[in-house]
């Protein structure tokens, strides 16, 4: 079962090298970014995954999951410990009070899922990805 990820173009700042580790940790089978590549950090990690750039999500056909917090500006509303993983989906992750609009996205997800904390606090992106692609793994092999 492949993993596509979406993630808005990251820094070259602090969490680029935990964006590093945890992609070459769980490699998805495709990486896609929302941004321009000029502007792509000097990562070794995305040149090896080939990451494809993109303007928006708008003509994705694939089925959009958004990793959203509970109480973020697009709230998610499906636990991730109760969700079952499409077969063919997009994962989109991105920092929840700096990024995530529907109009940056293109598209309304097909599902909001967020992910149960002890606070209702959102989570960086990285470990967003992290706790989901081991949840995925988990449910679906």
């Amino acid at each position: 079962m492949s993993m596509t990820v979406a993630m808005p173009l990251p820094g070259n700042g602090q969490y680029q090298t935990q964006w590093d580790y945890i992609l070459s940790s769980f490699p998805p089978e495709e990486l896609v970014v929302v941004g321009d590549e000029a502007d792509a950090p000097k990562s070794n990690v995305f040149g090896k995954l080939r990451a494809t750039y993109v303007d928006s999500l708008a003509n994705e056909s694939r089925t959009l999951i958004l990793l959203a917090a509970e109480n973020g500006r697009i709230a998610g509303d499906e636990n991730l410990a109760d969700f079952v993983h499409p077969e063919n989906a997009m994962y989109l992750f991105g920092n929840d009070v700096a990024w995530v609009t529907l109009d940056q996205i293109g598209r309304e997800p097909d599902h909001k899922v967020y992910i149960p904390t002890a606070t209702r606090d959102d989570l960086f992106s990285w470990q967003a990805y992290a706790i989901t692609a081991w949840d995925r793994v988990m449910k679906n092999g």
